[in-house]
């Protein structure tokens, strides 16, 4: 995530009325390095309503939001955005994900499609698109409008590409990964977005214990430690996020049923 200009860290991580917007922001630094969302949002906050027409307040609120599981608010945070600045919405993929968490699947599956207006060779986009679509008109579709991608160069993704066409099983994509001749952050990558794809591939079919597996493992923070170069933080986070939701819906329909 590209963070806003900042100056040294400020003392405190307090929030206080009488703070100016450029404390505010140098304490916004300190709580996204410390990842304290809740602190972050807090001050966001604050600094929107000093600035209220500056777009990229928006933007890391909504991304804070959804690191803090405010799947709506980071919605809502998006959209003000795009309102203040029309031609960052088809760069939004970030907004999608927070869609398909906050049960907007058809809008998260517009935003992927428009995304291939911005950059047209993301397998995750692609995949994305298909669980969005999965959910609000079923794996058939989702499969049947596929987005095609030919040139996404991290290893492992065109793979799981194929997995979600139907041309190859979690299993082959599994043993392939155990079996790379990679190395390093490169085979840490590799092994990071197979878990996470296998993962949310056994989600979209229903398959939720197979799903939590491979998520959890997806999730491992020893996993980011060892490929930090090649795992994006965001899509770690969003491992952990999909995993923790299972956890919730299986919670809640185990009580429904009590």
């Amino acid at each position: 995530m590209i963070l806003l200009s900042l100056l040294l860290f400020f003392p405190t991580a307090v929030v206080a009325q009488d703070l100016t917007f450029d404390q505010l922001n140098v304490q916004l630094r300190q709580a996204l390095d410390k990842d304290d969302h809740p602190q972050a949002i807090q001050l966001l906050d604050k600094m929107i309503e000093m600035k209220p027409d500056l777009p990229n307040l928006y933007y890391y609120r909504a991304t804070e939001n959804y690191m803090a599981e405010n799947f709506r608010a980071s919605v809502n945070d998006f959209d003000t955005l795009i309102k203040l600045q029309p031609s960052r919405s088809d760069s939004l993929w970030e907004r999608g994900i927070s869609c398909y968490f906050a049960g907007d699947y058809a809008d998260g599956a517009k935003q992927f499609l428009d995304y291939q207006n911005y950059h047209d060779q993301d397998v995750e986009n692609s995949v994305w698109r298909y669980l969005c679509l999965a959910k609000s008109e079923g794996l058939a579709k989702a499969r049947e409008t596929l987005i095609p991608i030919e040139r996404d160069p991290r290893p492992g993704l065109q793979e799981a590409l194929e997995m979600y066409r139907g041309n190859v099983t979690p299993e082959k994509l599994l043993d392939a990964m155990e079996k790379t001749e990679l190395t390093g952050q490169a085979a840490a990558g590799y092994r990071f977005y197979t878990l996470l794809y296998v993962g949310l591939y056994y989600l979209a079919e229903g398959k939720d214990d197979l799903a939590a597996k491979y998520l959890k493992l997806a999730a491992d923070p020893k996993l980011l430690d060892s490929g930090r170069s090649r795992i994006s933080t965001y899509m770690w986070a969003t491992a952990g996020i999909a995993h923790r939701d299972i956890a919730h819906r299986k919670k809640k329909e185990s009580d429904a049923e009590n």
